[in-house]
């Protein structure tokens, strides 16, 4: 003779229980506390939200025509102390072209023309713990093979960092990038 079998438990799926929970939750959340008063009212009191605008990051760009031949350095460069580090030491001659500003928002691209028809596009990924930024950096000709097609440097806000090596009008292009300012001391 068989044993009838023993009736197990219904069991109710997990999901139905969180939905039910939220649905639950959301009802009594609106529904004003009339018990002790401490509810109703208290929303009208609350600002509006508000919207969280991208981080910007403030920086400048420099197009430098360099040359190894005896000439001036632009007085902007000079106090640079990059730009009197190898490689950059053996350009005796330093003038700058443009100096064009930037407004960068994190992980969108920035363009700037360069003098010699190609284009200069910044990518601030992030601002690491250490506060530096970390760019990925591309020089290109529209409809073209990329001359640089990818860099990723990270950078202290406030000194810039250089990218050379582009012949332009008997010298080599040079371009400076600077982001952020250089923390107080």
């Amino acid at each position: 003779m068989q044993k009838p079998l023993a009736k197990r438990p219904t069991s109710i799926p997990l999901a139905l229980l969180v939905a039910t929970a939220t649905l639950v939750g959301a009802h009594a959340a609106a529904a004003p506390n009339d018990a002790d008063g401490a509810r109703a009212g208290r929303d009208e009191a609350r600002p509006p939200a508000q919207r969280v605008e991208p981080a910007r990051v403030p920086g400048e760009v420099f197009v430098i025509l360099a040359s190894e031949a005896a000439g001036e350095i632009a007085p902007e460069l000079a106090s640079m102390p990059a730009l009197r580090q190898p490689p950059f030491n053996a350009f005796h001659s330093m003038r700058l072209l443009a100096r064009p500003t930037v407004r960068l928002t994190m992980g969108e691209p920035e363009t700037i023309p360069l003098p010699n028809g190609r284009i200069l596009q910044l990518v601030v990924e992030e601002r690491t713990a250490e506060g530096r930024y970390r760019v990925r950096v591309s020089i290109n000709r529209p409809e073209q093979r990329d001359y640089l097609p990818l860099l990723e440097i990270v950078a202290p806000p406030g000194d810039p960092f250089f990218l050379a090596g582009q012949s332009f009008m008997g010298g080599t292009l040079v371009l400076g990038v600077r982001l952020g300012e250089r923390p107080a001391r």
